[in-house]
């Protein structure tokens, strides 16, 4: 079988490395080839090593001149069994290239669609019948695209995003290597966000909380592992505030597993999510977790029991969390209470194996509430 992915960056995001993930697990048996709309970023690499051949149409700015034609004719060449398109651009061009062809597509959104102008919306309400099948990667993302965006629930599969627990788990031994190459004791509380440095992601309210925290405890610690465009705006903050030696701004980093052993919190301040890949990681590793209530969120890290949860921007009440985080008591409570959360997280690359062979031979169904048993 061949299967064509289309991203609209290689950049390193949740949905780019839930690609990386996927692809790696599809070539073992098909034959695979990625087409990132934008230029090739990190991610690119990852997927030529795994036996992936990946191309970029090298698209600039918004606009998308001749990017569906360019897109058409990789289509052409390929001649895919299956088309498996991701975040907005890839899926709304990838519609565009494929329709009249006959093509198999299948879409997985990776963002949060209610966040997008109306001009987007309705684009995505107009094109949405060309899929094949849309794979929600969260409850609130399916629940938007049948209940406002009125997708045919018979064409709407839900599979959660997930994280591998053969390669994220907690490691007593990584923990202790990894503080000790970063110089953090155990006096050290250790926060961590694993997240772009972007608006959405809203990390100057992650730092602005922390500055009050550090300013009651000068032992806590934060780091911030992602890059993007936010990155001066955070370091002039972080030089104002003094705090040049309680905040490190990582960068991007590959050995993620490692990075998470080394904190004892996981803290996400996003405006806007679907289901983050960063934060299943993050339990699976066993951290207590401070999320914002958006998305799918909300239903991994349950308030008072595996973590805490506030809205987005609350500052104040951010700040509380993080302080009531400095016990140790409190976060190993918290830890015992993930346990049987993180349980739910599994590895989705089987499970698209699966719908890949079920679409590929025309038996896959969705059932909904007005099916009958048979």
């Amino acid at each position: 079988m061949k299967i064509l992915y289309v991203i609209t960056s290689t950049q390193t995001g949740g949905a780019e490395k839930a690609l990386a993930a996927l692809a790696a697990q599809t070539v073992k048996e098909h034959q695979v080839k990625v087409v990132s709309l934008k230029p090739l970023g990190p991610v690119a690499q990852e997927l030529e090593k795994s036996g992936a051949e990946v191309v970029s149409l090298n698209m600039n700015g918004f606009i998308p001149f001749g990017i569906v034609k360019k897109l058409q004719a990789e289509i052409l060449s390929f001649q895919p069994d299956i088309v498996h398109a991701m975040l907005f651009r890839g899926i709304e061009l990838t519609r565009l290239a494929c329709a009249g062809k006959g093509v198999k597509l299948i879409s997985t959104p990776h963002f949060d669609l209610s966040k997008k102008n109306f001009v987007l919306r309705f684009i995505d309400k107009l094109l949405k019948d060309l899929d094949t099948l849309t794979v929600a990667e969260s409850f609130s993302t399916a629940r938007y695209l049948v209940e406002t965006q009125h997708y045919r629930k018979d064409k709407v599969f839900l599979l959660p995003n997930g994280a591998d627990k053969t390669v994220f788990f907690r490691d007593d031994a990584l923990r202790s290597k990894m503080r000790k190459q970063y110089n953090f004791t155990t006096d050290n509380t250790v926060f961590i966000s694993v997240a772009r440095l972007a608006p959405v992601k809203d990390p100057i309210t992650l730092l602005q909380a922390f500055r009050n925290v550090w300013r009651g405890n000068s032992a806590a610690r934060l780091v911030y592992v992602g890059e993007g465009e936010e990155r001066p705006k955070l370091e002039n903050f972080i030089r104002q505030s003094g705090m040049e030696k309680a905040v490190l701004l990582a960068g991007e980093q590959r050995d993620i597993n490692a990075w998470l052993n080394m904190a004892d919190a996981f803290v996400l301040t996003s405006v806007e999510e679907s289901l983050p890949i960063a934060l299943l990681e993050a339990l699976c590793v066993g951290l207590p977790c401070v999320v914002t209530n958006v998305g799918d969120m909300p239903l991994w890290v349950e308030h008072g029991k595996n973590g805490f949860v506030c809205k987005p921007g609350d500052i104040l009440l951010l700040s509380c969390f993080l302080t009531e985080l400095l016990s140790r008591e409190k976060r190993e409570e918290l830890q015992r209470g993930g346990v049987d959360i993180s349980q739910r997280i599994g590895d989705t690359s089987p499970q698209y194996q699966h719908l890949y062979q079920q679409i590929y031979l025309n038996s896959f169904h969705v059932k909904t509430t007005g099916d009958t048993e048979k």
